[in-house]
């Protein structure tokens, strides 16, 4: 186990290590923090990229990590543990320069299976919300507690800085809400809310957590909004515990596209808006969301895309004929070799279904319609089959020379049309996003523009964020170093003058 915690002393050290960066107060908890944090949302400790990732974050001058106990079924907290573990071992990073930040309230994956067994033997969670079939909701001091304790196992630590209630809101939207008029329903969502600091301000007394908060996206909605979570009421039912609790922290979701957090005034009698009352209030505020922008017409990247140039020149016919050639290939190695390597039935049907790349492009290539949706279709979809196919087919006994070799070239084929189409979706977004590229160029005083046009629109998009004096900290994915580098260079730009009224008129 780690021991110790992060200490106001040793971050502001830290920061000072690296005087380029910019660093930021986390509200009263008297943290020093970096302007950007290591997001760590889909990071696995199972990828050895998200690893390396994250250690070079650190290193580069990022001491602010947040992840939650639902990231990757624990994974991510894992990957955290392995890297600090790692880190302090080798006398590179002290505990105390570190900020942690983690969240419990989901019920998913491992948890979910644990809690319908725990249910179905009478001995379930108390007030869990069970909002659709694959997803409940808790945040009950039993349910808060177990996770506190799972939480600090997979991160190995003695105690986590900051604890955050993750999306409570759920509640609010859950089935359980229909049977309750308006204001029973608001009234029950306090209680439990003021039940769980009530419990939190116990595990602060404990050690193992620091602070606490709640992270929620529904800190910005319009206060007449079924979902919206008034901060002012968090506040109160904090301090109807006692006036020197321990609610520090909130995280709200905030970026060029979405303004809810600084264009609705939804707090005090809809005199203030969120981010406003949260710097009155001293409280540290975290952004999520900085690049992902969620709109009617869906996901919205924030970000530039790498597009290899030679992909850009192949005409319809060429990207066709390099897709035939795929669904091919496959075709042909389904037909000549699975049948003579041992697989079970069961992994047989799987490769064969999975092992269709070529078919399914050959259908869709043209439908994806943006780079956000072949990306999620990719990720979530395409690679990971293909990823299964090849690593059953790769471990079976007996599989020859021949075979692997014809793998291969399907597996160089499959990454080549990856680069195609990521060079295709990627043009279009970027021509899309050069008019954002000239509104925020236009938005800029005079004396920031020259250096200011020579940033990527996700460095712009996080500069504008951190320019904010209210927000303590903005949370961005670092899966890969090449975005760690890209967040190093928005740190490393200065902050915009006024950048409140120009965030508000782009």
């Amino acid at each position: 186990m780690i021991k110790l915690r992060a200490l106001a002393e040793n971050t502001k050290e830290f920061s000072e290590k690296h005087p380029s960066l910019i660093y930021k107060s986390l509200g009263k908890t008297g943290l020093t923090v970096s302007a950007c944090g290591f997001g760590a949302y889909r990071t696995d400790y199972r990828v050895r990229e998200h690893f390396e990732a994250l250690e070079y974050a650190i290193s580069q001058g990022i001491n602010l990590i947040d992840t939650s106990a639902n990231y990757s079924d624990g994974g991510s907290e894992i990957l955290i543990g392995n890297v600090l573990e790692e880190m302090i071992s080798a006398g590179s990073l002290k505990r105390e320069e570190i900020v942690i930040v983690s969240k419990g309230g989901y019920i998913q994956g491992k948890n979910l299976e644990a809690a319908k067994k725990m249910k179905e033997d009478g001995v379930g969670y108390t007030a869990v919300t069970e909002y659709a079939e694959n997803i409940w909701h808790c945040i009950h001091p039993d349910f808060l507690k177990d996770q506190i304790t799972l939480s600090l196992e997979r991160l190995k630590l003695e105690t986590i800085d900051i604890y955050l209630l993750h999306n409570p809101e759920y509640f609010l939207d859950s089935p359980l809400s229909k049977d309750l008029e308006p204001d029973e329903l608001r009234h029950e969502y306090h209680i439990r809310i003021k039940r769980a600091f009530e419990y939190l301000e116990t595990e602060v007394t404990a050690g193992r957590i620091s602070y606490y908060g709640i992270s929620s996206n529904s800190f910005v909605k319009s206060s007449d909004d079924p979902v919206f979570t008034s901060l002012k009421s968090c506040v109160d039912a904090a301090n109807e515990i006692s006036e020197e609790n321990s609610f520090y922290v909130v995280e709200l979701p905030l970026n060029l596209l979405e303004k809810g957090a600084i264009v609705n005034k939804n707090q005090v009698g809809d005199s203030f808006n969120v981010l406003e009352y949260a710097y009155e209030s001293e409280l540290g505020v975290l952004v999520n969301r900085p690049l992902n922008a969620l709109g009617e017409s869906g996901l919205t990247r924030l970000a530039d895309f790498p597009v290899d140039k030679e992909f850009t020149t192949l005409d319809e016919a060429q990207i066709i004929a390099e897709i035939n050639l795929l669904d091919l290939m496959e075709e042909d190695f389904i037909k000549d070799h699975l049948e003579s390597i041992q697989l079970s039935d069961e992994n047989r049907k799987a490769v064969q279904a999975f092992l269709k790349a070529g078919e399914i492009l050959k259908e869709n290539w043209k439908g994806f319609g943006s780079m956000e949706n072949f990306n999620d279709v990719k990720k979530q979809f395409l690679i990971p089959r293909v990823n299964y196919a090849f690593t059953t087919l790769v471990a079976s006994p007996g599989v020859t020379e021949e075979v692997k070799d014809k793998l291969d070239k399907i597996a160089r084929q499959t990454n080549k049309l990856m680069g195609i189409l990521d060079s295709l979706y990627g043009l279009l977004a970027n021509t899309k996003s050069a008019d954002l590229h000239l509104r925020l160029n236009k938005a800029v005083d005079a004396a920031e523009a020259d250096s200011f046009k020579e940033l990527s629109l996700s460095q712009k998009a996080i500069l504008f964020i951190n320019s904010l004096k209210e927000v303590s900290c903005t949370l961005v994915g670092m899966r890969q170093k090449r975005y760690v580098d890209d967040v190093i260079g928005a740190l490393s730009a200065a902050a915009l003058v006024d950048a409140l009224e120009k965030f508000k008129e782009i």
